[in-house]
C-alpha cells in the first residue's frame, strides 16, 4: 500500500514542486560523469588492432596471387574476398579512433545550479547549461541499435546524447533525473 507521505509536497515558501531535502542534498554534491579513459584508449588500441589485421588480410592476397600461373576462378575469387574485408578492416581504425577520441572529451557535470553538458571535442567544444529549476523532462528513446536520452528544458532548450556518447548513457540519465526529481520518460 502507499501512503501519501511518499508524494512530493506541493511549492510552498520557494520550495520547487517534486524537490525534497534529500533531492537538496544531493544536488549540493558536484558530480562529474565521463566516459572511462581506459575503456576509451582500448576502444583507439582496437583501431590500431584492426589496421595492423586488415595489413595482414592484404598479405593473404599477395600470397593467394603470388604464384601467377597457378591462378584459378577460386583462388582469384577467394583473394577478393580476402582483399575486401582486409580494406574494410583497414576502414575501422579511424572510425574507431575518432570514436574513442570524441567520447575522452563528454561530460557531464551536475552540481547544486544544474547540469552542465559538454558534449563536443576539445577543439569544437559543444556546452549548455540548464539549471535544475528548468529541466522538464528526461526522455529516453531506442534508435536503431542505440539508447538515445534527450533532457528537454522549459525553455525549449534540449542536450541529446546516445550510448555512442556515454558507455553509460543510462547512469547518466538517471543522475540527471534523480536530481531534477523527474523520472525518464519513453519518447
Amino acid at each position: 500500500m502507499t501512503s501519501t507521505r511518499e508524494f512530493p509536497e506541493p511549492s510552498q515558501g520557494g520550495v520547487v514542486a517534486g524537490v525534497n531535502s534529500e533531492i537538496a542534498a544531493r544536488r549540493a554534491r558536484t558530480v562529474v560523469l565521463r566516459n572511462s579513459r581506459i575503456a576509451c584508449w582500448l576502444m583507439m588500441g582496437l583501431g590500431i588492432v584492426s589496421l595492423f589485421l586488415g595489413l595482414c588480410m592484404m598479405l593473404m592476397v599477395v600470397s593467394l596471387l603470388s604464384p601467377m600461373s597457378a591462378l584459378t576462378f577460386m583462388r582469384a575469387l577467394a583473394a577478393a574476398q580476402w582483399g575486401l574485408v582486409g580494406l574494410v578492416t583497414c576502414l575501422m581504425c579511424p572510425w574507431l579512433w575518432k570514436w574513442g577520441l570524441g567520447m575522452l572529451h563528454y561530460s557531464v557535470k551536475l552540481d547544486a545550479r544544474g547540469v552542465d553538458f559538454n558534449l563536443g571535442t576539445k577543439k569544437r567544444p559543444d556546452h549548455l547549461f540548464m539549471a535544475w529549476e528548468q529541466v522538464a523532462a528526461v526522455q529516453r528513446r531506442r534508435v536503431g541499435n542505440a539508447q538515445e536520452y534527450t533532457i528537454l528544458g522549459k525553455d525549449g532548450c534540449r542536450a541529446t546524447y546516445s550510448s555512442y556518447a556515454f558507455f553509460r548513457a543510462k547512469h547518466v540519465a538517471r543522475k540527471i533525473a534523480e536530481r531534477a526529481g523527474l523520472t525518464i520518460q519513453k519518447g
